[in-house]
């Protein structure tokens, strides 16, 4: 009789030790996962940071470059304007003056027709003709590199805005690549949990089943020994 209470003691706690032990595993397995998913968010938290920034300082990078080239075409428009204001001759109204005197108190000589020296010759009136086509031709040449300068501008302001769009594109992008992760992270957290819990119901379960098996089992043995003693 003793031994059978004994070893009836020792079956009812077995399965309690074998329960503490399936719930601290199944503790420590969700610890685990919740860790897991801590460091998969901050990583994916790090990984937009790094992206803002990098966006962030390409758009100052094109905005610098748009203002260098800005400012080198004002420049190059402006020593353009000093060299044809340099190159516009100034002459003397007393030149003209004399000019006009002597051409109306002296005969025209072949000197004087012909003599680029004097200002109211032929000769002088042609060179001052070319000197000004030259001149309007230089103004003309000067005006379509400012206006070439100026699609230069405007074409590099829109490869700018391009280059905006395309990381604007691209940072949402990653911010929709990023979401989809922690959607899928979620997911497969809400699946480990209840397969956990599923897990633990199995166990809890099979404690239990185990526990009646034993208590089942003592009543067996007292009903088998009054019986061997009746027969004997």
């Amino acid at each position: 009789m003793t031994s059978a209470v004994a070893a009836a003691a020792e079956a009812a706690a077995a399965p309690e030790g074998a329960a503490d032990s399936a719930a601290a595993s199944a503790a420590a397995v969700a610890a685990a996962a919740a860790a897991a998913a801590e460091g998969a968010a901050a990583a994916a938290a790090a990984t937009a940071a790094a992206a803002a920034v990098a966006a962030a300082a390409a758009a100052a990078a094109a905005t610098a470059t748009a203002a260098a080239a800005a400012a080198a075409a004002a420049e190059g428009a402006a020593a353009a304007a000093a060299a044809v204001s340099t190159a516009i001759p100034i002459l003397p109204s007393s030149l003209s003056r004399r000019g006009s005197t002597r051409r109306r108190s002296l005969p025209a000589t072949a000197g004087d027709i012909y003599d680029p020296a004097v200002p109211d010759s032929p000769a002088h009136s042609a060179s001052s003709h070319q000197h000004q086509q030259q001149q309007q031709q230089q103004q003309q040449q000067q005006q379509q590199q400012q206006q070439q300068q100026q699609q230069q501008q405007q074409q590099q302001q829109q490869q700018q805005q391009q280059q905006q769009q395309q990381q604007k594109e691209q940072q949402q992008q990653q911010q929709q690549q990023q979401q989809q992760q922690q959607q899928q992270q979620q997911v497969q957290q809400q699946q480990r949990m209840e397969q956990q819990q599923q897990q633990q119901q199995q166990q809890q379960q099979e404690v239990q089943q185990r526990m009646e098996q034993q208590q089942q089992q003592p009543q067996a043995v007292q009903q088998q020994q009054p019986q061997q003693e009746v027969q004997q």
